[in-house]
């Protein structure tokens, strides 16, 4: 195989387009076509770009800010104390026209840019608006803040292309600012589950796979004034442009030095979902303790359904990885728990129980916005588990407890999420009235009495390096966690993180050791 073919055949692997391979490269060249004349945008205006089939608009809800854009079609902005703040650049059909038929046109940009600032949100990447139906649309390559559930939907599906895994969401604003004034409308989501500042985007790949999604169902979603129901289609195009937005007191600035868009681009590959053969991930028994992470093998919507790949830099990626990667394992709890997680996630297990009976079953969860419950289902038995939760702490562990009586033998168990931010670290099964001990909450465990907790203590030795920790005072009350990084030691990081000499608890998985920090 000679050269050419080898670097086609390795583009073609990460779902980039083949053309890619001769193509211009945003990240690393420079335009052909040079920057020329500033324009400068005064208030929220909207206009073309001389000598360009693209055109630009600004729009900001308060506080102070500029747009520049260039006769290449780069541009660049700044805003301060801004509530919500738009600028882009790219093709306009005209806000209350009939718009365009997607499909009669394949949409594609390259693009590069800087940023700085802050923002409670914000999105960056391709932007625009649908007629019949009225859709306002995202794909968002890259944020201020990463875009939570909350204000962006749950996920219906994903797709892979130009070398990442985008999840697409769908959320509902109600009586809210559009382009037609105040109206109710559907928000369509692509979000790229790892950021970027550079690179090509297929925007009529997403186009149609939302095509593909939303047929015209409808659907209750979750929105800005508690939710409803809604059709699910995507319109005709008013607008495709590249687009950087900031909110919630943003400030900030952005400089696009490379732009190009077309509507007669190359399509990019895309890499179809990986056929991923169900099988148990461990062996896995009842009576014993099943680890949330260890979920089976397999596709989304066959062993687990709902993850929403949010954990970013917060998450174990290496555990189960690339091909879980929407599913959020964190570092937590007695090692690893799923966190992150979405109201009806859920996730299954193959177990095998060893005798027919009733067990007590307990499932060791974390949920810092309240109070909710889990379900965890063995064959046709199910128990529903509450917990009390707490406020803005998902280091405080509790167990939410309950009966079920199971069948012998090969079993699915199932654990879903009831209520969103829930983690959930293992779930426990003993034989109901069996002399083994329930686990307590990881906020209060430690060893009985000060003479148990110091044999123990004498007897176990950590391994500290690269490893997360959970800490306690000597009154058994929970204080945080603590990362100490390769090379670093336990008393380091310990000082670091409570600034106070003296002496903690700390805890890894089920065991505890006694720390002295000194200064």
């Amino acid at each position: 195989m000679n050269k050419k073919m080898i670097k086609a055949s390795l583009f073609l692997a990460f779902g980039l387009a083949a053309t890619s391979v001769y193509a211009a490269d945003a990240c690393k060249d420079e335009m052909a076509k040079p920057r020329g004349s500033a324009h400068t945008v005064n208030g929220n205006s909207t206009g073309s770009i001389s000598g360009t089939p693209w055109g630009f608009e600004q729009w900001s809800g308060g506080g102070s800010n500029s747009m520049k854009y260039y006769d290449n079609g780069t541009f660049e902005a700044t805003w301060s104390n801004n509530s919500d703040y738009l600028a882009r650049v790219g093709y306009r059909y005209g806000d209350n026209g009939s718009g365009v038929d997607h499909k009669t046109k394949h949409y594609t940009v390259d693009y590069k840019y800087t940023k700085s600032g802050t923002a409670q949100y914000g999105y960056i990447g391709v932007y625009g608006w649908t007629v019949n139906p009225q859709v306002e649309y995202y794909i968002v390559d890259d944020w201020y803040s990463k875009p939570s559930e909350q204000y962006i939907g749950a996920s219906r599906g994903t797709i892979t292309v130009d070398g990442a895994t985008y999840t697409i969401h769908a959320y509902l604003r109600q009586q809210e600012p559009s382009k037609t004034g105040t109206s109710t409308f559907l928000q369509i989501f692509s979000v790229r589950q790892s950021p970027r500042q550079c690179g090509h985007i297929d925007i009529s790949a997403h186009f149609n796979k939302w095509d593909e999604l939303f047929t015209g169902q409808t659907a209750q979603l979750s929105g800005s004034k508690g939710g409803g129901s809604t059709t699910l289609k995507f319109g005709r195009v008013t607008e495709v442009m590249l687009m950087n937005e900031a909110g919630g007191n943003a400030t900030g600035s952005v400089n696009y030095t490379y732009f190009d868009m077309s509507d007669n681009g190359e399509a990019s590959v895309i890499v179809p979902p990986k056929d991923i053969e169900r099988s148990p991930f461990k062996s896995l028994s009842i009576p014993g303790t099943v680890e949330a992470e260890d979920f089976d093998n397999g596709n989304s919507g066959v062993v687990y359904e709902g993850a929403t790949g949010q954990s970013g830099d917060d998450g174990d990626h290496e555990y189960r990885g690339e091909d879980y990667a929407q599913v959020d394992i964190v570092k937590n709890g007695t090692g690893r728990a799923i966190g992150y997680t979405a109201a009806d996630e859920w996730l299954e297990y193959t177990v095998n129980v060893a005798e027919a009976g009733e067990y007590d079953v307990t499932a060791s969860v974390a949920n810092g916005s309240g109070a909710g419950s889990v379900t965890v289902k063995v064959g046709s038995a199910s128990a529903k588990l509450s917990f009390t939760g707490t406020s803005n702490d998902w280091d405080a562990y509790e167990n939410a407890t309950g009966k079920i009586t199971l069948a012998a033998g090969k079993q699915t168990m199932r654990i879903t999420i009831n209520n969103a931010n829930t983690n959930i670290d293992f779930v426990k099964f003993a034989k109901a009235g069996s002399a083994e001990v329930t686990p307590t909450s990881s906020a209060s465990q430690e060893p009985a009495s000060s003479e148990s907790k110091d044999a123990l203590i004498s007897s176990v030795q950590f391994v500290n390096s690269g490893k997360t920790f959970q800490v306690f005072d000597m009154q058994g009350k929970f204080m945080g966690r603590v990362d100490v990084v390769n090379g670093a030691s336990l008393q380091d990081a310990l000082m670091a993180k409570f600034q106070k000499a003296g002496v903690y608890m700390v805890r890894q998985g089920n065991r505890f050791q006694k720390v002295s920090v000194v200064k």
